[in-house]
């Protein structure tokens, strides 16, 4: 299989490091110049959004989540998933917080980033989402949540990137560390940034992210 992602993506690393701690061979595609008004992107995906999983039918996927639970029923060992129903759905509400409520405000952000573009009220406004969000999530992060055997959920797969997106968008806006305030996110982040699986995948993030900046 293959994917279409950016180095810099927090989303495309969702699905990288699913892929790798499932043992998956999956091929990075190099996105085509000015990708988001490209016809080749729009021929497997109209939403023009990444990643994309080309299946190796030529069946294309996108969306970050349905891709991550894609893998876990087409290769179930090793398994993303905590044995019981109740920690699957502790696992699939932290995922849920984060994709609304702490990935959407952040992302509303980014055409504020740069000084010269930016509004305030709208950064005022987004901020205030952002960071009830965290809290909210961290919040349900202190209700402790079984692991399977290979020490990674579907949850760390969508968490893992976006905290470390959290920093960065936060050092542009000057805002500092948002994530301080909440111990059990700090304790988490050092604990994935030591993993051996998803520890790599975040320091790619970071020399992509460098290199753009």
């Amino acid at each position: 299989m293959k994917v279409y992602t950016s180095a810099i993506s927090p989303f495309g690393a969702r699905v990288i490091i699913a892929a790798r701690a499932k043992g998956i061979a999956l091929e990075t595609l190099k996105l085509p110049p000015e990708w988001r008004t490209s016809a080749e992107i729009r021929a497997v995906n109209p939403i023009i959004k990444i990643p994309i999983l080309i299946e190796d039918d030529g069946t294309a996927l996108p969306e970050s989540e349905t891709i991550l639970r894609y893998l876990e029923d087409r290769f179930p060992e090793p398994t993303l998933l905590p044995a019981t129903a109740e920690h699957r759905a502790q696992m699939n509400l932290l995922i849920r917080i984060t994709d609304l409520y702490v990935s959407t405000p952040m992302i509303r952000l980014f055409p504020h980033l740069a000084p010269d573009g930016r509004d305030a009220r709208v950064v005022e406004a987004e901020v205030a989402h952002w960071r009830t969000g965290l809290a909210n999530l961290a919040w349900f992060m202190e209700r402790p949540l079984d692991r399977p055997a290979g020490g990674l959920t579907l949850a760390d797969c969508a968490m893992a990137p976006t905290f470390h997106l959290c920093g960065l968008i936060g050092r542009l806006l000057g805002l500092g560390d948002l994530l301080a305030p909440h111990g059990v996110i700090g304790d988490y982040c050092r604990q994935m940034e030591a993993h051996p699986v998803v520890g790599p995948v975040l320091a790619d993030l970071t020399v992509a992210q460098a290199a753009m900046h």
